[in-house]
């Protein structure tokens, strides 16, 4: 049996909360509203429903809010609970398909006619669809094949192998992530401030390569908060959160700083050496240096996590990688590639190999480095806002 030091921190007894001392049974869903219950039937009962998303239950054997999957004696219910949302995503899938998958044909069709539909060149239309169809109906089929799957597992038997992912799936989506927020909400007003008014911010603070080649260096550093339209902004901040969150939980806040900075540095400079004429906003170079760094961290501490993520890390780099195939013409692949070698490379040079389960420790050049990457991140957020307020003026 492992000491507690000796155990990652979302296998500790004290990962998750005390229980409410309500009753004997009890659940907390994603919400953090809680059901009492007196019996391990009644438990059952709810959990067999089906309804809503469910975090952690609680029972008399602990004082402390678990894991439904380290409950044996719930194996039953929870696998006619894994089962019905199995068939409510694939009811989905059905009834999305015959609309996206017309989608999908109109993009076609306008690609190879050249049209232009709705002020989007025929390529970027097509990719649009495709992410669509990916999205609403792809997605809920490939949850419900892995929803029938997992279901196989959940037995009293098997149930307990099922244990750690659950633990660490629940502690991630539990932890405070401030800085992740703050990255974000830097990026959401100056994307507002550039929707907010049609045909200003590409410009004024975008990678127009020209003007920087001509000594215009700052627009190195705002260009990755514009994006070229609301659906390019919307996609960014998704990939942007869940990465962020993962780097500031795993890693620790001051390296989700310096690995953002540094990606900005790695995907201007590449698009600026390989797309010379090219303007280029948006902050998938930072997307990008995310996942090159979370690639090669997770690789370097297997011990920290319970599985390693890799294979769903490599099917966002693949999807990146179709996405950038397909649009090509409008798609910085330089920049999304620079991003992510810089990532890499940031992770591989600071971080050595470690069989420890505990996260990094935030040493005072951490801390340092952190400070100054939040303030230049931060600078470089004003200075795009302050150079559409120019224009504006």
């Amino acid at each position: 049996m492992m000491s507690e030091p000796a155990l990652p921190a979302w296998a500790r007894d004290d990962a998750f909360p005390i229980h409410p001392d309500t009753s004997k049974f009890g659940v907390v869903d994603h919400s953090r509203i809680s059901r009492s219950f007196e019996s391990l039937d009644e438990l059952k009962a709810h959990l067999e429903v089906g309804k809503g998303r469910l975090d952690w239950v609680w029972t008399p054997k602990s004082d402390r809010l678990v894991a439904p999957e380290e409950i044996p004696k719930l194996a039953g219910s929870l696998k006619k609970r894994c089962l019905i949302f199995a068939a409510e995503d694939v009811d989905y899938a059905r009834r999305t398909a015959p609309l996206t998958g017309i989608a999908v044909l109109y993009g076609l069709y306008c690609f190879l006619n050249g049209i232009s539909p709705f002020g989007f060149p025929g390529i970027q239309f097509l990719v649009l669809t495709v992410f669509g169809f990916l999205y609403f109906t792809a997605r809920p089929w490939w949850e419900a094949r892995k929803g029938r799957a997992a279901a196989n597992y959940l037995t009293r038997d098997q149930i307990t192998d099922q244990v750690p992912e659950a633990r660490f799936e629940l502690w991630m989506e539990n932890q405070s992530t401030p800085f992740s927020v703050l990255f974000l909400v830097l990026v959401v007003l100056v994307g507002g401030a550039q929707f907010a008014t049609p045909g200003l911010g590409i410009s004024e603070a975008g990678l127009v390569k020209p003007r920087y080649l001509a000594g215009e260096n700052w627009r190195l550093f705002t260009a990755v908060f514009l994006h070229g339209n609301l659906i390019h902004f919307i996609l960014n901040m998704s990939a942007l959160w869940y990465l962020g969150r993962r780097v500031e939980i795993l890693a620790r806040w001051p390296h989700l700083a310096a690995a953002f900075f540094l990606s900005i540095i790695g995907a201007g400079w590449a698009t600026v050496s390989w797309l010379p004429n090219q303007t280029s906003v948006g902050v998938s170079g930072v997307v990008c240096g995310l996942l090159g760094f979370l690639l090669v961290f997770e690789t370097l501490h297997r011990s920290l996590l319970p599985r390693s993520a890799r294979r769903r890390l490599a099917g966002i780099l693949v999807s990146l990688i179709v996405i950038g195939t397909l649009g090509f013409k409008f798609v910085d692949n330089a920049a999304h590639l620079g991003g992510l070698v810089t990532g890499a490379i940031y992770a591989f040079v600071v971080f050595p190999r470690s069989l420890s389960p505990h996260r990094p420790m935030i040493l005072k050049r951490d801390l340092a480095i952190g400070v100054v990457g939040i303030f230049l991140i931060g600078a470089s957020a004003i200075g795009a806002i302050l150079m559409m307020v120019i224009r504006v003026l």
